[in-house]
């Protein structure tokens, strides 16, 4: 095993967890999740944050009533019931 330094400050993973159709519990991958995920990256992308805050895709975070949800890294707190509209402010808050 090997350890070392990210070569990243912060980082995101939003939940692109797809559960089977008819699954009980709602899903992530249903409620936009892949969409959402891409556009956050590609606005850290035109920020020329991508070095510093990492966009990662996630699978289910547990928190599915909940959803669209992602986890924030260092501060490790849920984002829950994001939407297009969040987006700027949830990147804001990675840059601080």
């Amino acid at each position: 095993m090997k350890k070392f330094a990210a070569p990243f400050q912060k980082s995101i993973f939003v939940c692109t967890q797809k559960r089977p159709d008819g699954h009980p519990k709602p899903c992530c991958a249903d409620r936009g999740g892949m969409a959402l995920r891409q556009e956050l990256r590609d606005m850290a992308q035109e920020k020329g944050k991508e070095m510093e805050i990492r966009v990662f895709t996630s699978g289910c975070i547990g928190a599915c009533d909940h959803g669209p949800v992602a986890i924030e890294y260092p501060n490790g707190e849920y984002v829950l019931g994001i939407t297009k509209e969040d987006l700027p402010e949830i990147l804001d808050g990675l840059m601080e």
